[in-house]
C-alpha cells in the first residue's frame, strides 16, 4: 500500500493535476489539490491535512490514537500529560476570572475550582499582616500602609517573598512573630505528608498543639540532645530518628529542623544565659573571678573563647565557658582587648573583679591585655613546652635520634605490610602487638610518647630493620640516651598533665617550678649522654619563669593553699612579702565591708587520711621540697591567724582537698578564708579555653560547614553550661 500511495504521490508532483485515488485496503479516498497538500479523505472523519512527503497511513492512525479530547478547543492529545500541558494555553488572567477568592489572590472560572482550592491551598502567615489591592498587582502594609509589590501581574506567577522582606526590614517583631507560626506550619505539614487510611485516621491518637506544655518539653529536650550530644540539627529529618520519636510518643508532632536551629535554640539559649549570669554574680561567684582566653582559626571564620573560673559560696571550683565569640577584624592587641572587655561588660562583670586572665604568649594576646590595664600571666603549660623544645634542639645527638625515629615511625604508618610484618614479630617475641607513635612538630609530649613506644619495642624494631630494612636503628649508645630522655621528660609529662586538670589551680605554679629546678640541678647515672639538654632546659626554665615569685596572685595562691604554703618559696624575702600582701589585703576588706564579718558553718579541722600509694622520684622531689623550714617572724594586722595557720603541718598533695580543708576552718580563720577563696580560683594554663575549640571542631563538620559564627557560639555555650545547671534552667 505504501509503495502505490508513494507512485501517486509522485504522479501528482509530475503535474497530472488533482485526481481522486482509492487507499487500497482502507476504503478511503487520497487527492493532491493545487496547493501541493495531499487531502485524506476517511469515512465518517473530517479531512486530514497532510504535508507533503508524509505516509498518509500514518496520518490516519494519528488521527485514530488521539483518545484526550480539550474541552475548551477543537484538540485532542494522546496523552493526558500532554493535554495538561496544552492546558495550562487556556489559563487567562486572574482579572478576567468569574470567581474571586476572598482569603487568596487568586480567582477561577467556575465555583467548583474555587472551593477545590481554598482546601488545598495553605495561606501563609504573612497575610495577617498585608491587605490585597483591587488592582492585584500589590498589597498594603497593615502596619504602615505601604504599598508592596507581589512579584507579577500573573496571579500564578505572584509570591510573598517581598511581604516577608518588608516585615524583616521594618517591623522585626512581627517578622519573628510570623515566622515562629510559619515554622510550625511546615512542622505540622511535614508529619502530615503521608496520606492515611480511614481506618487509620479513626486510630490515630489525638496529636498535642503546638502550644501544649508537653509538646514544648518535647522540644526543649530534642535541643538539649542536640547541644549535649554534639548532633547536627540535621537529625531531626533523619527516618530513624523520626521513627524512634513516633515510637516514643505517637502524639508529639515531630517539627522542622529549621525550628530546631532558629527558635528552640535562641530560646533555650536565652534562659540558660540568664541562669549564668546569675551563677556568676558577686552573691555566688564572689568578688573575684579568673578567665582564660584564646583564638582558633577555621576555614571561614575565626573565634576567641573566653571560660569564668570562681569558688562559689559552697567552696566549689566552678568552671563557666561564657562564649566563643566570632572575630571579624585583624587580630591586633587593640582589637583582642577591645573584645575582652565588650564580653565583660555584657556579663555584667565589673573590672575590679578580674583576679588573672590566663593566655597564650602570643605577642598580641600580651598586648591586648596590657592595653585594657588587665592583670595577666602567660600559660604554664605553654611556657614549659617552650623549655623544652629549647632542650631537644640543644644537643645535637638527641635531634639525630628524634629523627631516626620519626623515620621509623613514617614507614610503618604508610605502610600496611610493614605493619603486618612488625606485628608478627612482636607476636614471635612475646611482646605487645602496638603501633609506633609518630611525633607532632606542635605538641613536645607526642616525641616523648614516641620514645617511650619506640623503647618498649626495641627489640622487635631491630629484628624488623636487619630482616627487611628501610630505616636506620639507633645504636646501643643511642638506645641509652633514649632511656635517659624518657626519665629527663616524664616528670614534666606529669606536672603538665596535673596543670590541665579542670580542678588545677595556680597554687600549683611555685611548688612544680621548685621540683624542676631540682629534677634538672641533679646528677644521675641516667643522666649521661643528655647533660647539655638538661643545662640547657634549666637554664630556660630559670630565665622564663624568673618574675613568677614577683607576681601577686601566684604567690597568694601557693601560700593559701595547705598543701604547700611558704615551703616551696625560694627565700625568706619572698615570704615577707607575702605577708606583707596579705596584711594590705585584709585593710582592703576591712575598708570595704565596714562591718564583722559574717562567718559559715564549719567544724574543726580534721586531718585527712592519708593513703599509703607507690611514691616515684617525683614524689621524693616534693618532699624534700615541702620539708618543714624554720619559722619566720610575721608582720602586724592579721598575725595571729597568719602564724597559727603556717604552724600547721602541710595537707597530703594527692589526697588532701584544700577548698575542703578551707570550708572546714572557715570559723578558725576568718580574714584567710575570704583571701584564700579569692586567690585559689585561678587555674595555671589556659587549657580550658582550649578545650573549647575541640568542640568548635566537631561542630564544623561536613554537615553544619554552614553554620555560622553565632550558632557555633550557642551551641558551644550550651554544650558546657547544660551539664552545669544539670538541665536546670
Amino acid at each position: 500500500m505504501h509503495a502505490e500511495l508513494s507512485r501517486y504521490m509522485e504522479s501528482c508532483r509530475a503535474g497530472r493535476g488533482s485526481e481522486r485515488t482509492a487507499v487500497p485496503g482502507r476504503g478511503s479516498d487520497v487527492e493532491e489539490g493545487h496547493d501541493g497538500v495531499v487531502r485524506i479523505k476517511v469515512e465518517d472523519e473530517d479531512p486530514v491535512d497532510l504535508p507533503r512527503g508524509r505516509d498518509p497511513e500514518d496520518a490516519i492512525r494519528d488521527n485514530r490514537f488521539r483518545m484526550f479530547p480539550c474541552s475548551l478547543c477543537s484538540h485532542s492529545f494522546t496523552t493526558q500529560a500532554a493535554l495538561k500541558m496544552h492546558a495550562k494555553r487556556h489559563q487567562l488572567d486572574s482579572r478576567e476570572k468569574e470567581y474571586k477568592c476572598t482569603e487568596y489572590p487568586f480567582r477561577v472560572h467556575n465555583e467548583n475550582n474555587l472551593m477545590a482550592a481554598t482546601q488545598t491551598r495553605s495561606k501563609s502567615m504573612v497575610w495577617s499582616y498585608f491587605t490585597s489591592l483591587e488592582d492585584g498587582t500589590a498589597v498594603q502594609c497593615n502596619i504602615c500602609a505601604v504599598k508592596v509589590s507581589q512579584g507579577a501581574r500573573n496571579a500564578a506567577k505572584r509570591n510573598t517573598s517581598n511581604m516577608w522582606g518588608h516585615l524583616r526590614s521594618r517591623h522585626k517583631e512581627a517578622f519573628e512573630e510570623a515566622h515562629k507560626e510559619r515554622m510550625v506550619q511546615q512542622s505540622i505539614a511535614m508529619t502530615a505528608s503521608s496520606e492515611s487510611t480511614l481506618q487509620q485516621v479513626f486510630d490515630r491518637p489525638a496529636q498535642w498543639s503546638a502550644a501544649d506544655t508537653r509538646s514544648k518539653t518535647f522540644d526543649r529536650l530534642i535541643l538539649e540532645m542536640i547541644a549535649t550530644d554534639v548532633q547536627p540539627f540535621a537529625m531531626v529529618s533523619n527516618v530513624g530518628f523520626q521513627r524512634l520519636m513516633s515510637a516514643v510518643e505517637p502524639k508529639y508532632i515531630l517539627k522542622s529542623e529549621n525550628f530546631y536551629r532558629t527558635e528552640m535554640l535562641n530560646y533555650v539559649h536565652q534562659k540558660v544565659v540568664e541562669k549564668i549570669k546569675g551563677l556568676i554574680s558577686k552573691e555566688n561567684a564572689g568578688d573575684s573571678i579568673s578567665f582564660t582566653t584564646d583564638c582558633w582559626s577555621g576555614f571561614t571564620e575565626t573565634l576567641m573563647s573566653l571560660t569564668a573560673h570562681f569558688i562559689d559560696s559552697n567552696w566549689k571550683r566552678v568552671q563557666v565557658v561564657l562564649n566563643v565569640k566570632e572575630m571579624s577584624d585583624s587580630h591586633t592587641g587593640d582589637y583582642i582587648g577591645c573584645m575582652f572587655v565588650e564580653i565583660l561588660e555584657h556579663w555584667d562583670i565589673d573590672k575590679e573583679r578580674v583576679l588573672m586572665v590566663l593566655r597564650d604568649s602570643g605577642a598580641n594576646m600580651i598586648q591586648g591585655m596590657r592595653l585594657v590595664d588587665m592583670p595577666d600571666l602567660s600559660c604554664i603549660v605553654h611556657t614549659l613546652q617552650l623549655v623544652i623544645n629549647d632542650g631537644l634542639v640543644a644537643q645535637r645527638i638527641v635531634g639525630d635520634i628524634l629523627a631516626k625515629l620519626e623515620q621509623c615511625a613514617v614507614h610503618f604508618n604508610h605502610s600496611v605490610i610493614g605493619m603486618q610484618r612488625l606485628h608478627a614479630i612482636q607476636e614471635e617475641l612475646g611482646l605487645p602487638a602496638q603501633t609506633i607513635l609518630q611525633a607532632v612538630p606542635t605538641r613536645w609530649d607526642s616525641s616523648l610518647h614516641m620514645l617511650r613506644r619506640t623503647l618498649q619495642q626495641k627489640r622487635a624494631l631491630v629484628v624488623y630493620a636487619s630482616e627487611y630494612g628501610h630505616f636506620v636503628c639507633p645504636n646501643a649508645e643511642e638506645w641509652d640516651i633514649v632511656s635517659s630522655l624518657v626519665e629527663t621528660l616524664t616528670p614534666f609529662e606529669e606536672i603538665t598533665l596535673e596543670m590541665s586538670k579542670a580542678k588545677s589551680s595556680a597554687s600549683s605554679i611555685i611548688p612544680s617550678l621548685a621540683v624542676l629546678k631540682q629534677l634538672l640541678q641533679s646528677q644521675r647515672p641516667n643522666t649521661r649522654g643528655i647533660r647539655t639538654l638538661r643545662s640547657t632546659m634549666l637554664l630556660s626554665l630559670t630565665k622564663r619563669f624568673a618574675k613568677v615569685e614577683e607576681t601577686k596572685a601566684v604567690v597568694l595562691a601557693c601560700l593559701l593553699d595547705p598543701r604547700f604554703k611558704e615551703r616551696p618559696f625560694s627565700s625568706d624575702m619572698v615570704l615577707s612579702k607575702a605577708k606583707e600582701w596579705l596584711g594590705e589585703e585584709s585593710n582592703i576588706e576591712s575598708r570595704r565591708t565596714n562591718t564583722p564579718e559574717t562567718t559559715t558553718e564549719g567544724g574543726d579541722p580534721k586531718k585527712p587520711r592519708v593513703v599509703e600509694e607507690s611514691r616515684s622520684l617525683l614524689d621524693d622531689i616534693y618532699a624534700s621540697v615541702l620539708c618543714s623550714q624554720t619559722e619566720q617572724p610575721v608582720a602586724k594586722g592579721i598575725t595571729e591567724e597568719i602564724e597559727c595557720y603556717l604552724r600547721e603541718p602541710v595537707v597530703n598533695r594527692r589526697s588532701g582537698d584544700p577548698l575542703e580543708w578551707w570550708k572546714q576552718n572557715s570559723v578558725r580563720y576568718k580574714a584567710l578564708s575570704s583571701m584564700a577563696r579569692r586567690y585559689l580560683c585561678a587555674p595555671p594554663s589556659s587549657v580550658p579555653s582550649e578545650r573549647v575549640f575541640s568542640t568548635v571542631g566537631n561542630i564544623y563538620d561536613d554537615k553544619r560547614s554552614f553554620f555560622g559564627g553565632e550558632n557555633t557560639e550557642k551551641l558551644c555555650f550550651l554544650h558546657y553550661n547544660l551539664p552545669l545547671l544539670e538541665w536546670q534552667y
